[in-house]
């Protein structure tokens, strides 16, 4: 399966989500995921903006689309985005935090997507505590 920028922000979003104590701020950074940045701040505001994720600050300035900065310190999954990604990866809702990150896991392998890989196995160690 092929993922685009906005979906691999969103499926890093939801796996640092299923901890008890995520730090978005943390976790969720252009330089984590490997992207560049000004697409890791087009995919928050698209986020955002399509009402998969709420909290993120958004700085806009100048006659750009681009937003100058975004801040995902305060950044939770809506009732939607958490649907998304959950049929999108065929997750059962009924799983446990640790079981949907270990799913995460697994399809990342599968993949080929190192950056999701690496931040599910960080998540399972830190819920496994």
């Amino acid at each position: 399966m092929e993922l685009d920028a906005k979906q691999k922000v969103l499926l890093a979003i939801y796996t640092e989500y299923q901890k008890d104590l995520p730090d978005m701020e943390r976790e969720i950074s252009f330089k984590n995921l490997d992207l560049d940045n000004k697409i890791f701040r087009i995919a928050i505001d698209k986020l955002q903006n399509e009402q998969m994720i709420n909290g993120a600050t958004i700085i806009r300035g100048g006659n750009s689309h681009i937003p100058l900065h975004v801040n995902v310190g305060d950044i939770k999954m809506t009732r939607q985005g958490i649907d998304f990604v959950e049929q999108k990866l065929q997750i059962d809702r009924t799983l446990t935090g640790v079981e949907k990150v270990k799913v995460i896991s697994q399809n990342a392998t599968k993949w080929g997507w190192e950056q999701l890989k690496d931040l599910a196995a960080k998540v399972l160690s830190e819920m496994l505590k």
